[in-house]
């Protein structure tokens, strides 16, 4: 199954439709954090290695953007090109050398796995890794399934001494090509696409979501799902306008949620595959995480420690789970409390690795009933051992620790 790209004759009317529902921003419900002691913390820059070694520690682990520079090498970069002035192709990533980024505080691949703080948590505290591969704007002329074959080379060449478990990590592309060349390439990492597709060109991120809009509208979370269960993926990353808000009714076929008749139609739909999405807004956090979705969060603020509605804020849902003890001591406890209650369960709770077969075996399959996995309870039960089912909800530190600039 192809998922369809925009039909011309629809482009107006869905542009004109869409455009006004990204230009909205969530309102207050979304937005508002409470915070109880904002303490001394200093948000590190987006991609940077201080940002994503407290994302991979503050929360169930981190998403951070990888280009290929023009020395072959993979360097830690969102953006197509660096600012200044000049044309954009003299500019581009992909152009400049290893030793023109670094001088401009750009970190290379190699110098994030050598930080032994990162890939210890990576490795051996139930942590999840989304490496989203950037493709190359389209004035460098480099041709798309050789650059992504080239980049999985170079993924393969530093990960694969680490040894790391299963369901540790993930490497994700807006670009539609990802999949089919990760099997061309026997590139073993699981691999997603992302939706709607964001073209690789653009100055400004609000533009490129009006030009997204036309394939946001021609697509479904259940056409997504079977198309990318039938390519071998295991999960999907997609806006949050395809779950939550008005925008999710634009699209072709039955709609899906978080709640009600929508969170079944989107549990049927997903048959245990994970599902990730950006951006998280505070608000509904619990929302997602209840309704099994996995979540891309700024939030990295380790002094926040209440939600909107007052409850306290557990940023590591997947890798350090709550249990019933906890639950019941943040319910019965006051707001200015929490901070105390995180810190002690921080250090006294046992991680994803460290948890008994037992009690790994009770999560996945109190999850798996709740959303409607394929299989049998043994089977979820037996695939724990391996690690922590992509089914199961996380919160991922956007870029590290929170995007810092850009879309």
């Amino acid at each position: 199954m192809v998922i369809p790209e925009p039909r011309p004759c629809r482009e107006v009317i869905i542009l004109a439709a869409n455009t006004i529902a990204l230009l909205i921003p969530y309102g207050p419900a979304f937005s508002r954090e409470f915070v109880v002691d904002l303490g001394a913390w200093e948000q590190p820059a987006e991609n940077s290695v201080p940002a994503l070694v407290h994302g991979i520690k503050f929360s169930d682990g981190v998403e951070f953007d990888i280009r290929m520079d023009g020395d072959g090498e993979l360097v830690v970069y969102h953006d197509e090109f660096v600012p200044g002035e000049g044309g954009i192709a003299e500019r581009c990533i992909e152009s400049l050398s290893t030793s023109e980024l670094k001088s401009k505080g750009v970190v290379t691949f190699d110098e994030l796995l050598s930080n032994s703080n990162f890939t210890d948590a990576w490795g051996s505290t139930g942590k999840t890794v989304d490496i989203e591969i950037k493709i190359p704007h389209p004035v460098t002329k480099i041709d798309t399934d050789q650059y992504l074959e080239s980049v999985f080379d170079l993924i393969n060449e530093g990960v694969g001494p680490l040894d790391l478990p299963d369901k540790t990590t993930i490497v994700s592309s807006f670009s539609p090509r990802i999949s089919t060349v990760a099997k061309s390439s026997s590139f073993e990492i699981p691999v997603t696409r992302l939706m709607p597709r964001i073209r690789s060109w653009g100055r400004y991120w609000r533009i490129k979501r009006i030009v997204a809009m036309p394939h946001f509208a021609m697509t479904s979370v259940p056409t997504m799902a079977s198309s990318f269960r039938e390519e071998g993926m295991e999960s999907i990353g997609m806006a949050l306008d395809y779950i939550v808000g008005w925008t999710r009714f634009v699209g072709p076929g039955k709609t899906v949620g978080i709640r009600g008749k929508g969170l079944r139609r989107l549990h049927k739909s997903l048959r245990g595959m994970g599902i990730f999405v950006w951006p998280a807004p505070l608000g509904i956090e619990d929302d997602l995480i209840d309704a099994g979705v996995s979540l891309v969060s700024d939030n990295m603020n380790p002094d926040l420690f209440v939600k909107p509605d007052g409850s306290v804020r557990w940023p590591r849902p997947a890798s350090q789970p709550l249990d019933d003890e906890w639950r019941d001591a943040f319910t019965s406890s006051d707001v200015d409390e929490y901070g105390d209650l995180i810190r002690e369960a921080s250090s006294s709770l046992p991680e994803w690795n460290e948890l008994s077969s037992e009690r790994k075996s009770e999560i996945v399959v109190q999850r798996g009933r709740r959303s409607f996995w394929q299989g049998s309870e043994e089977k979820w039960k037996s695939e724990s051992e391996l690690g922590l089912p992509w089914g199961c909800p996380r919160i991922i530190g956007h870029r590290g620790s929170g995007k810092t600039h850009g879309g």
